[in-house]
This record gives C-alpha cells, structure tokens and sequence, in this order.
C-alpha cells in the first residue's frame, strides 16, 4: 500500500501538477504524495507545494526550518531532525531555543484541523 490510493482525487492532481514543475526531484516525488520546499526551489513551486499541503493532497512535506517557522501550514506529525542551524553572525552551528522548537512543534495537531497531534525530535543526547 501506498499514501495514495490509485486513482483517487489527489493523485491525480499531484500527477497534473507535477507536468508543470520546474524542480526535478519535487516532479519525481509529487504523484506519489511527498514533497520537498526549501529556499533553493522557485517562488511558484515553493507556493504550489504549500497549497497541495495545504489542501491535504500532499501527505508528506520535507521542508527547512523556515517553513516550519514562518508559514502557517498545520500537520498531523512533524518531526525536527536536528537542533542546530548555521547561524551566520556567529559563524558557526547553534542550537534552536526552546521557543523555536515549540513554534514548530506547535504545527501539529491545530484543534480545527485534527484531533490529536505528534511532535518528533531527533537531536543528540548531549542536547536534550
């Protein structure tokens, strides 16, 4: 089994859609209900995969940091793989605070999208 069932209403969206992709990968991955976003992608892409996650035909969304901060999209499960992002000023690797991990966390769950919720955190012992 699949995300998907064949032939349902969002697969063929997805599979329309994906013929008008720039981004090869997000073409390839699209029909099959996942997808990626981070800034290296084209502001059309960038906002078609935020409508389709949107309006639910997207089942798995891989995204930076700065969507999971600063675009209003709710989920059923996100999981924050690594704490640590390039802080440039600094120029090194620092660690989320507390409130940055929360805000995403916080996608999870909305109370008028979804019942329930999950938050996933994947970082180092040392970081816990």
């Amino acid at each position: 089994g699949g995300f998907l069932k064949e032939g349902s209403a969002s697969m063929e969206v997805l599979r329309t859609e994906a013929e008008q992709v720039k981004n090869g990968e997000l073409r390839d991955l699209l029909p099959y209900g996942f997808a990626i976003h981070h800034a290296g992608m084209s502001r059309v892409d960038r906002t078609l995969v935020e409508d389709l996650f949107a309006d639910r035909h997207i089942q798995v969304l891989v995204s930076t940091a700065t969507l999971a901060w600063g675009v209003n999209l709710p989920a059923h499960t996100v999981i924050i793989k690594g704490t640590q992002i390039y802080n440039p000023e600094k120029g090194k690797w620092t660690e989320l605070s507390a409130l940055d991990v929360l805000q995403m966390l916080g996608r999870a769950g909305r109370p008028q999208y979804d019942t329930k919720g999950e938050g996933i955190l994947i970082t180092n012992h040392s970081e816990l």
